[in-house]
């Protein structure tokens, strides 16, 4: 009764099947995560893929039923062929898939990358000799394909999967994921190990051992229930733990935001000190050097040389302020433009986050003041900071071109953006005030839903030497030379260290 139930109503039950792994597929295309840096969001195409394909095969199967079929037999001949092919497709994706994964995981592995390919070739000249030099009608030499598709690649394509799964799981996602989310990988490995068994060893019947004892006819009558229903309750167990597990990658990316501000925070930090100690503590000490230096000045040459261990302490503490200033740089000072952005596009980790393209038109050995470049590098750091924590961008285009003196760096990101009525904050006020300090000009353009648009003008000499000295913002200026001397005191003795 049961069986005849299923009989009456395959094209749906098939029409289920394929939706199940088209769903599979579907999701994972919609849910990939490119800025991701776990190794498992790289192979996910290969699953994706995989999922589509076996949707592709299992909707063709309805379509070849022979009562209900609207396809003339050259046409279900056609669809027979192409329904096998991406059956093999559908195996090769699902080896490739644990292939990718595993092979980080040791030099032995390596090899695994071109034995689907390999194997996937074999099978097609195998079932093009088959089909070329033998006398089998078209229904026995797809029987036969079909069996060999599964064999030789659905059941190893399948337990490479699911072990690669098992194993990157274990060893490499452990540290950083839930507990919640292990188990669900792990489900979903026994999900693949399980699908593995079922579309491997069972398929046609063919006259070959063990092929012609386990069978999809055999287990039919054996359990009732047609061998692609039981392929799909597997696909709807892979379905749910990956998409559960894909969480993942959200926890990933908080962690990277969180430490990315945290960062930032500490090296706020440290600059708030650097300009603490540079502005206060610092000049107070020059300038109780230089009261010293003076009363020793009018008094006896005998009693003046009492005083110089004192001068000598001053020295000393003015050197130890110094190193400890230099420790305190977040930043340090560099020549070359192209080294200071290409080196904030590492540090923010945006080739890992979105796609990143950068365009430099700028001469190799062009050079740039540091106290010129410090105010430029802020402004570039506080718009990736931008693009990385609110635009929600998968595109980012950074240029940066040199003409006739005037340096144009122009950051575009393709994320959500903001209208008119966003009120400025901190950081945008920091851009604008630096920019000033550089005799150049910020401008932003924005639109809700078409991204943003950063604009940096500044001329690449001719800027204002006091300005760039001044303390704006989070960066931190080198002392410069004619703020040494402490307002209302004569000018320094030589004598004490500058």
């Amino acid at each position: 009764m049961i069986r005849d139930l299923f009989l009456n109503q395959e094209p749906a039950f098939r029409f289920f099947a394929g939706l199940v792994y088209y769903t599979l597929g579907l999701s994972l295309i919609l849910q990939s995560r490119g800025h991701s840096r776990l190794r498992l969001a790289r192979s996910l195409p290969w699953l994706a893929g995989f999922g589509i394909l076996h949707a592709i095969y299992e909707w063709s199967g309805a379509l070849l039923l022979p009562v209900r079929s609207p396809l003339t037999a050259e046409e279900a001949s056609l669809f027979m062929i192409g329904r096998i092919i991406s059956l093999a497709l559908a195996f090769f994706c699902l080896f490739e898939f644990g292939a990718d994964i595993v092979a980080p995981l040791g030099p032995r592995w390596l090899w695994l990358r071109s034995i689907g390919m390999i194997l996937f070739l074999g099978w097609s000249a195998g079932a093009f000799a088959l089909g070329l030099l033998s006398a089998l009608s078209l229904w026995q030499w797809a029987r036969w394909v079909e069996a060999g598709a599964r064999c030789l690649l659905g059941l190893p394509g399948g337990l490479l999967a699911a072990y690669a799964l098992r194993r990157h799981t274990f060893h490499l996602l452990v540290p950083m994921a839930q507990p919640h989310i292990i188990g669900m990988l792990r489900t979903a490995g026994l999900a693949i190990a399980a699908y593995s068994l079922l579309a491997g060893l069972v398929g046609p019947a063919i006259p070959v051992f063990p092929l012609d004892r386990i069978h999809e006819e055999a287990l039919q009558d054996l359990t009732g229930v047609p061998i692609f229903l039981l392929r799909s309750l597997t696909g709807i167990v892979l379905v749910g733990g990956m998409l559960r597990a894909l969480e993942i990658f959200e926890i990933e990316l908080s962690s990277r935001l969180s430490s990315l501000e945290e960062a930032q925070i500490l090296a706020s930090e440290r600059e708030r000190m650097s300009r603490e100690l540079h502005d206060r503590t610092l000049q107070m000490i020059y300038g109780a050097g230089l009261l010293v230096r003076n009363v020793q000045a009018q008094m006896e040459p005998a009693a003046a040389r009492a005083l110089d261990p004192v001068v000598r302490l001053l020295d000393q503490a003015v050197q130890s302020l110094r190193e400890i200033l230099q420790e305190l740089q977040a930043r340090p000072a560099m020549a070359s433009l192209i080294d200071g952005l290409e080196r904030l596009i590492r540090e923010y980790g945006l080739p890992a986050l979105m796609d990143v393209e950068t365009e430099w038109e700028i001469p190799s050995d062009a050079q740039l003041p540091p106290a010129q470049l410090r105010h430029i590098l802020a402004i570039v750091s506080e718009a990736l900071s931008n693009v990385v924590r609110h635009a929600r961008a998968r595109r980012v285009h950074i240029r940066a071109a040199l003409h006739n003196d005037l340096l144009q760096i122009r950051i575009a990101d393709d994320g959500r953006g903001f209208g008119p009525e966003v009120q400025p904050g901190f950081g945008l006020r920091n851009m604008e005030e630096r920019a000033h300090l550089l005799n150049g000009h910020l401008e932003i353009q924005s639109q809700p839903g078409a991204g943003t648009t950063v604009i940096l003008e500044v001329p690449w000499l001719g800027i204002r030497r006091e300005a760039l000295h001044r303390p704006t913002g989070p960066s931190q200026p080198q002392p410069a030379e004619d703020d040494r001397r402490a307002p209302g005191h004569p000018e320094p003795d030589p004598r004490i260290p500058q």
